[in-house]
């Protein structure tokens, strides 16, 4: 008979955790918990855990990016039980997702690329980009500032290039560009521009890339 040593041991994700991984605050997650929107553990001391398996469902209903670090924990701890997660279907009808903290540097964008005639999507963090970029597999390109609160534009980048490899990538940045290279560790985007730029200039760069991909 095996002991309880023996046995597979759950795995658990503290609050402060699972806040980091959504991209939200503490408080955020304990409302989660709170509402049961989110199910939970509660150790003697009064602190919530969390099963990876049980994060990665709720992002999924809310429509959040999932790191593929969490849904390698997930898989590990469902193996006991034989249940895998289901892979996601994608669709193909072109969007563009233009990400910046700046509204009025959103609107400029959204104004210029109007005239593409595609569905234009807007993000004011990373974080809320890589949401929208699960949410929405026919995003084609994304326009995307450096400077934003939370998760700086660089490692936005670096996630939609290891996530969308496929996907082109047009930075903006009010910084001299080439100071701004050297933050990009896994490659280069295709394009970057500097604030203030021509609309025009985002326009035909767009036309471009999204010829480039067939559209």
């Amino acid at each position: 008979m095996p002991k309880a040593s023996d046995l597979p041991q759950p795995t658990f994700l503290s609050s402060p955790k699972v806040a980091t991984i959504c991209g939200v605050t503490r408080n955020t997650v304990c409302c989660w918990i709170r509402e049961g929107k989110l199910p939970s553990y509660r150790t003697a001391g009064g602190k919530n855990l969390i099963r990876p398996s049980d994060l990665v469902e709720f992002m999924r209903s809310s429509n959040m990016f999932i790191p593929d670090m969490l849904i390698e924990l997930s898989d590990k701890d469902k193996k006991a039980t034989g249940v895998l997660e289901p892979e996601r279907t994608t669709n193909s009808e072109p969007s563009v997702l233009i990400v910046d903290d700046d509204s009025s540097a959103r609107s400029l964008a959204t104004r210029a690329l109007q005239i593409l005639d595609l569905p234009l999507l807007e993000a004011e963090t990373g974080y809320e980009a890589l949401h929208l970029l699960l949410q929405n597999p026919e995003i084609a390109l994304v326009v995307l500032d450096m400077v934003m609160p939370g998760q700086h534009g660089s490692k936005t980048f670096d996630e939609i290039r290891k996530q969308y490899p496929q996907i082109p990538v047009v930075v903006v940045t009010g910084f001299p560009i080439e100071e701004m290279r050297e933050r990009f560790t896994i490659s280069q985007p295709e394009l970057m521009l500097s604030k203030p730029y021509q609309p025009s200039h985002l326009v035909d760069a767009a036309k471009a890339f999204l010829a480039d991909v067939g559209i």
